[in-house]
């Protein structure tokens, strides 16, 4: 990805982890296993990993 489509999708998830986090705080530990949340959560560490990456 460039440095455009990382910023994109940096502020995609932005926009849904609060949203989704409160979501799969409501849900039942069933429901948990297979929540998009753990998705966005893997999306952002990368996106942290690479960050980190491109500042050294």
């Amino acid at each position: 990805m460039n440095a455009e489509q990382l910023r994109s999708l940096a502020r995609l998830l932005d926009y849904v982890a609060e949203d989704e986090q409160k979501h799969f705080e409501d849900s039942s530990p069933e429901e948990r296993d297979n929540h998009i949340h753990l998705d966005i959560q893997i999306l952002q560490d990368y996106l942290t990993q690479q960050q980190g990456d491109l500042t050294t």
